[in-house]
Parts: structure tokens; C-alpha cells; sequence
């Protein structure tokens, strides 16, 4: 599975490569790590709680299986790309807001 590295360069096409590196078969979160690093944590078969949420930096909503927010599918979409993307960007190495759940209206 890919990661992005926030501290690094990245560009679109990290998060095209990050979504792609998965298939949309189960439940996925978009999870920025304490230390800068973006990645998708499968929920289905690793669920997580208040504690583990709390020593990350942020995190995106669930997306359930089946929805085409990760996946080839995904990666293919530019719109959907360019959003996460952009989001990702206002809320690193600052989130934009008071929590750490990043919303993102897609």
C-alpha cells in the first residue's frame, strides 16, 4: 500500500497513486499520522477508537465499500483526486479547523 510523505514534495498524483493502491472491497480512512505521513487504514478489519484517533493528525470520513473513493477508479478521477489533494494541503502541517476529523465535501 502507498503513502504519502507530507514533509517531502508531493503532488496529485501521490494521492491518485495512494487511492489506487487499494480496492474499494471494504471500509477505508484517509489517516494523516503525527508525523506527516498519509496513508488509508482499512476499518473493516482494524477498527479504531477515541485513543488511536487522538495520536493522529487528522483523518478523513469512512468510506464504505463499493462507493469508488479508493480504487482505480478513484485514481482516475481528477475532481475527486484534486479535492483530497487540496484538503490535505489546508490541513498540513495546521489543520484548518479545531478537530481532527477533516471533512471534505465531495
Amino acid at each position: 500500500m502507498a503513502t504519502i510523505d507530507l514533509k517531502g514534495d508531493w503532488s496529485d498524483a501521490d494521492v491518485s497513486a495512494l487511492l489506487a493502491s487499494v480496492k474499494d472491497d471494504r471500509e477505508w480512512r484517509l489517516e494523516i499520522d503525527a508525523n506527516g505521513i498519509v496513508s488509508l487504514h482499512d476499518m473493516t478489519a482494524n477498527p479504531t477508537g477515541d485513543d488511536y484517533d487522538q495520536q493522529l493528525h487528522g483523518f478523513f470520513e469512512i468510506w464504505s465499500a463499493g462507493t469508488d473513493f479508493v480504487g482505480k477508479s478513484a485514481a482516475g478521477d481528477k475532481d475527486l483526486v484534486g479535492k483530497i489533494a487540496k484538503a490535505i494541503r489546508e490541513n498540513y502541517p495546521k489543520l484548518k479547523g479545531t478537530e481532527k476529523f477533516i471533512y471534505v465535501a465531495l
